[in-house]
């Protein structure tokens, strides 16, 4: 049929064909050759910025394309191993996808088959993009030009990344042509079928742009499943299974054989329940079973309130403690199973109840009568957890990541922690402190050594891990003082708050509200912002005659400082606020 032959002049065909380096494309169309000419077929492409853009390409007759940051440094170009016939049509086209880091999934088609092709040096960079327009025949300003007879039809550009199986059907719409030509009631169920498909593939813009939606969330998933790994998993036995009564626990020495059941003195599972896991999970579930409720209930409450209704935890039996509020915790457990065990109900119902609320303020007479506030005569008081202590320096600094998921990382961590204890074979031998992002992600996703437990954590008594824990210890250490004052994370992070806060209020007050709201979520009165005056002042004086001094201390940690910033009143600013979040209110809740 009709069709442009590029030879001769080139041709302009304007600002169109863009795309950036994220961005997933398609694109090709019918190429007829004569002999094996070398050149650029079609291209977007300016080589006088390091022949930043895309290509397509013929190289003595062999298929190829181009899609480059700067050549050949950031720069993606992939060969087909074989030329094409020459005074033939052949199909041509190209996949891109640049929604993967680092190497690109690219490939080439001929004849709606993939080819065997070499790419080189696939280390695209970050802008491929160029204001040059499209062009027929040769890149801008003429550069590869080709040198032989070349004819283009039907040229496509898709902005999502063809199947295999539509490529194929392009380089083969012969037969689809021939069914459209045909009146509809003429077209058998099959053929009718293929046109459908075809017009919601390319024409229907709706169900292409789903298609694109979806494309993105298979290369997605892709990605995940890349890095995982094949793992077991259990199933239930076919027949019921059972076990022996071990006669004093002894291994070889079996007792009376029994089946799946729950313990006598518990009520029994249902008649109809599966005698399994899941027949075991409806039974612990069952309303009329007060246990799962209760103990939930009461840990959380322990978790707000620092202390359970039932003080021991883990121990409901008759060597626990007695509850201090019996029918609190029936309720609670009552309208946990009533919700649906719907748990984020529960948590605010308590956090907006007035026991929660009141203040934590005591009396010598309360003091005396209650010292544990076992009664609940006044607002919970106690100190965070070492999580949280971090998490909430990070957070008021606006450091903290938001990224929910992803693999373990490694913050600030004294030297030698991990050397000392290490196998020689283990692949924990040493750390490799993170940088970047890493150092910032919740302490939820700190990379834990069982036999080097982070120290600062442990500190404020994050468990070992090496042995179970039901309760974690609370103390009040010289230690944990120190931590808050020199670990590199909390300098840094009360840098960073000093430094918003400088940036929020041009005077003393407003600067110091912004860090006390920030901290403790209210404004200090008349005398302690004289103290903080006196300190403020104090730093201020020291780091003007000591400027170095001021320089370590702005410049601890990853984050840069300010590059404007006053440096002796950033640092006397700095040492405030870590006096600030070392105060005992700051870390307890």
């Amino acid at each position: 049929g009709k069709a442009p032959v590029v030879s001769g002049e080139p041709v302009d065909l304007g600002d169109i064909g863009s795309f950036s380096r994220a961005d997933r494309v398609t694109f090709g169309g019918f190429v007829r050759v004569e002999g094996k000419p070398t050149g650029a077929i079609i291209a977007r492409m300016n080589p006088a910025e390091a022949f930043r853009g895309w290509d397509l390409y013929l190289e003595n007759g062999r298929p190829a394309y181009h899609v480059i940051d700067s050549w050949d440094k950031a720069a993606n170009k992939v060969l087909a191993g074989a030329a094409l016939t020459s005074g033939k049509w052949q199909h041509v086209m190209v996949t891109f996808d640049g929604s993967i880091s680092g190497h690109q999934a690219s490939a080439i088609f001929i004849d709606g088959k993939k080819a065997g092709s070499k790419t080189y040096p696939n280390t695209v960079g970050g802008n491929i993009e160029t204001s040059v327009p499209l062009r027929l025949g040769s890149r801008h300003g003429g550069e590869s030009k080709l040198n032989g007879k070349v004819a283009l039809q039907d040229f496509r550009f898709y902005r999502r990344m063809l199947s295999p199986a539509e490529i194929e059907k392009l380089a083969t719409n012969s037969e689809l042509q021939h069914i459209v030509s045909l009146p509809a009631e003429k077209r058998t169920k099959e053929q009718a079928e293929s046109v459908f498909k075809y017009f919601l593939a390319n024409i229907d813009p709706p169900s292409r742009e789903l298609r694109t939606v979806l494309d993105g969330l298979k290369s997605e998933q892709g990605t995940l499943r890349a890095r995982g790994s094949v793992t077991l998993v259990m199933e239930e036995k076919k027949e019921e299974p059972f076990a022996h009564v071990l006669i004093r626990g002894g291994y070889a020495d079996k007792g009376e054989k029994v089946g799946p059941a729950t313990p006598a003195v518990l009520p029994p599972m249902a008649a109809d329940a599966p005698k399994n896991r899941l027949g075991l999970a409806r039974w612990l579930n069952d309303p009329a079973n007060p246990l799962p409720a209760r103990v939930t209930m009461n840990r959380t409450w322990s978790y707000l309130f620092g202390t359970g209704i039932v003080e021991t935890n883990s121990d409901f039996g008759i060597m626990g403690a007695r509850p201090s509020h019996p029918k609190l915790l029936d309720w609670l457990a009552a309208e946990f199973v009533d919700s649906k065990w719907d748990y984020r109900h529960m948590i605010r119902l308590m956090v907006t109840s007035a026991a929660y609320r009141q203040s934590g303020v005591v009396t010598p007479e309360k003091l005396e009568k209650d010292p544990s506030n076992h009664l609940l005569g006044r607002g919970p008081r106690h100190r965070l957890d070492a999580e949280q202590i971090r998490d909430l320096a990070l957070a008021s600094a606006g450091l903290l990541s938001p990224k929910v998921g992803g693999p373990s990382v490694r913050p600030y961590q004294p030297e030698g922690i991990w050397e000392a204890v290490a196998m020689p074979q283990s692949n924990t031998k040493t750390y490799r402190q993170d940088s970047g992002e890493g150092l910032y992600r919740r302490s939820l996703y700190t990379m834990w050594k069982r036999t080097a437990a982070p120290p600062t954590m442990e500190i404020f008594n994050a468990p070992t891990r090496e042995s179970f824990c039901v309760r974690r210890a609370l103390t009040t250490t010289p230690l944990q003082a120190l931590a808050l004052l020199n670990d590199p994370q909390f300098v840094e992070a009360s840098r960073e708050l000093a430094s918003h806060a400088l940036q929020a209020g041009a005077d003393f007050d407003a600067r110091l509200d912004f860090i006390t709201l920030r901290l403790g979520g209210r404004t200090f009165d008349a005398d302690e912002r004289q103290i903080a005056r006196k300190s403020l002042d104090f730093g201020l004086a020291t780091y003007r005659k000591q400027p170095d001094d001021a320089m370590k201390l702005i410049t601890t940690g990853e984050t840069p400082p300010r590059k404007d910033a006053d440096v002796p009143e950033l640092a006397a600013w700095t040492l405030l606020a870590s006096q600030v979040l070392n105060l005992d209110e700051t870390i307890t809740r």
